[in-house]
């Protein structure tokens, strides 16, 4: 009798003993040469992939040494990044189980109780796996950058570092800094092992630096893999964002710096689950206020100080974040970003219907820039299927949010309508509030002006967006099912 894969996979759970589902072995990371041992247990099976790290460009910095317990920090996140990409973690299905043996020079510090619990909460917050680490004593010399002394020639008075997407966000988030801070310098940091967003982020770093000179500097450390083609990749990379807030940790102290910034908008931010969402809707917590929080503490206890990832726009929309660019009239630069969640491989490259794509074309709609980005829907052949799905989700969270707002004219009672539905919002007040130097009240009083914003927004620009959607071949269909939808009550 022939054994369907399902029911092979659900027979080597049932006599699976091992204590992780997959257990990657790391060779001391290197800038080439290096590799990961990758054990798929309920497979039986285990494949070598090359892994490497050029983190040459750090050597441009204030710290005249490199401290090893940074290069430790930078070893943890290339680690995190390959188990990330290489294990296979399904949002509906039970918990994979993940281990990481990864040689690091401070074992005594990332072996503590204390250190080994604060990163397996945050893995296991943003990812849903549960992961448990093993680090050995690494026996070979660093790396090239740590064996060298350097001295940033010009070392900056003041001086922000933040992450470097090439999306929209990091754009207008820096555009505003720009406005607001006159006379500082900015390094931007970015990272990945995908030459497209390498790419994207130079082509917009490239068109900014004529505006601002002399205050503008990116510093970006490449992920390599090698000999991977034929393993099965995960697409679900949930780890990405702390990978990337974690470089960007290291690259901070290495400027001297005990702070690291992250240019998000507060409703992308936190990510409230649409009401709606019944299907493959990704809330992705990779840059959540308690994810930021809980980064700041791993990366506190390695460092033996403190150390703060903090998002200076937790409280603003992404159409207030793009007002910046509106009032320069630079209608030219959001073209430049990137911000889909599933891209197209041949032009358009951006689909315009993901969750993503809607938000950005909400904030310019919202914020009066002209929107010259070319998007599958409606500029390019649509895909089969129903590509209004995201934004019924997303209007149905805005109505949802509309009636909860509207249920009182007392904040108390606002906010008590919201976090019945969203109870989140209680748990991010509570524990974040003190490093937004704020008080309780003061917090919950900002994140409902952002929600109440947020549907002022959306009753401006709807009617627009849904056009979009609307296509001489569609437009019956898709009119006939926003109309069925708003008899459903689904829609506003």
């Amino acid at each position: 009798m022939k054994i369907s894969y399902a029911l092979r996979i659900r027979i080597m759970k049932k006599h699976h003993t091992h204590d992780s589902d997959y257990t990657l072995r790391f060779s001391p990371v290197l800038n080439s040469n290096g590799s990961v041992c990758f054990v798929d247990h309920f497979r039986n099976k285990e494949s070598t992939i090359g892994l490497t790290v050029d983190d040459r460009e750090f050597g441009c910095r204030v710290q005249r040494k490199f401290p090893s317990v940074v290069a430790d920090l930078i070893d943890l996140a290339v680690a995190i990044h390959a188990s990330d990409r290489l294990a296979v973690q399904h949002l509906r299905r039970e918990q994979s189980r993940i281990r990481i043996v990864l040689p690091v020079r401070h074992p005594e510090l990332l072996n503590t109780s204390s250190f080994q619990v604060k990163l397996e909460t945050l893995l296991g917050w943003v990812t849903g796996s549960r992961w448990t680490f093993d680090f050995q004593k690494r026996t070979v010399p660093g790396r090239i950058v740590e064996q060298e002394e350097w001295i940033f020639p010009n070392e900056p008075e003041e001086c922000e570092v933040a992450l470097w997407s090439g999306g929209l966000d990091a754009l207008a988030g820096l555009y505003t800094r720009f406005q607001t801070s006159h006379t500082a310098s900015f390094m931007m940091f970015g990272t990945g092992s995908n030459d497209n967003v390498y790419a994207r982020q130079e082509l917009v770093f490239k068109a900014l630096q004529p505006s601002f000179p002399n205050r503008l500097n990116l510093c970006r450390v490449p992920i390599r893999f090698s000999d991977s083609s034929l393993h099965q990749k995960n697409n679900i990379l949930r780890a990405r964002g702390v990978v990337f807030t974690l470089l960007g940790a290291a690259y901070a102290y290495l400027m001297g710096q005990k702070v690291l910034c992250v240019y998000e908008n507060g409703i992308g931010a936190i990510n409230l689950p649409y009401r709606a969402s019944a299907v493959g809707l990704d809330h992705s917590r990779s840059v959540h206020p308690l994810t930021l929080l809980m980064v700041s503490d791993v990366v506190s206890e390695l460092l033996g100080e403190e150390f703060r990832v903090c998002n200076p726009f937790l409280f603003w929309t992404k159409a207030e974040m793009s007002k910046a660019l509106a009032e320069d009239r630079r209608s030219d630069l959001p073209p430049l970003t990137m911000s889909c969640d599933s891209p197209h491989r041949k032009r358009p490259i951006q689909c315009g219907y993901c969750s993503s794509c809607i938000l950005r074309k909400q904030a310019l709609a919202a914020s009066k820039i002209k929107d010259r980005t070319r998007y599958v829907v409606p500029h390019g052949k649509r895909p089969a299927g129903d590509t209004s799905l995201y934004l019924h989700h997303m209007l149905t969270q805005v109505r949802t949010f509309r009636r909860l707002l509207s249920a009182s004219d007392n904040p108390n009672f606002q906010w008590q309508a919201l976090t019945r539905e969203f109870l989140q919002l209680d748990d991010i007040v509570d524990r974040s509030a003190a490093a937004e130097s704020l008080l309780p009240a003061e917090m919950q009083s900002r994140l409902l002006k952002l929600y109440q914003t947020y549907v002022a927004e959306w009753d401006t620009v709807k009617s627009r967006i849904e056009e979009e959607f609307l296509d001489k071949d569609s437009n019956q269909q898709v009119s006939s099912k926003l109309s069925l939808h708003k008899v459903e009550g689904l829609l506003p």
